[in-house]
């Protein structure tokens, strides 16, 4: 019975997180570095009055953030090879991941 209830439980919150993601309206952009941990992020497309953003998530709130700036395209990259490495990683538990190259650790 507990973990039924703690199924629902992580249900619900991730529904309420999802909810939370797709709600949000970028009306206008950052264009600074983020110095809270980012915790996820979103490709936002511009759908008036939304703007073309990518919305960064931390443990606080969500931050629109330029879609054109360098440290952006820098911190997107960074994110999806840890998330590649991660479904990787999940994929094959016995595997271990690889190491990053000096080229790309270079760009992040």
């Amino acid at each position: 019975m507990r973990s039924l209830t703690a199924a629902v439980l992580i249900s619900c919150i991730a529904i309420t997180l999802a909810i939370q993601k797709e709600s949000v309206c970028c009306k206008k952009v950052s264009t600074s570095k983020i110095t809270e941990t980012i915790t996820g992020f979103m490709v936002h497309q511009a759908r008036p009055p939304c703007v073309k953003a990518v919305i960064f998530f931390t443990n606080k709130d969500a931050i629109c953030s330029h879609w054109r700036e360098k440290w952006v395209a820098e911190k997107v990259l960074e994110l999806r090879l840890l998330q590649a490495i991660e479904k990787n990683g999940k994929m094959n538990s016995t595997a271990v991941a690889p190491q990053m190259t000096e080229s790309v650790s270079a760009k992040l």
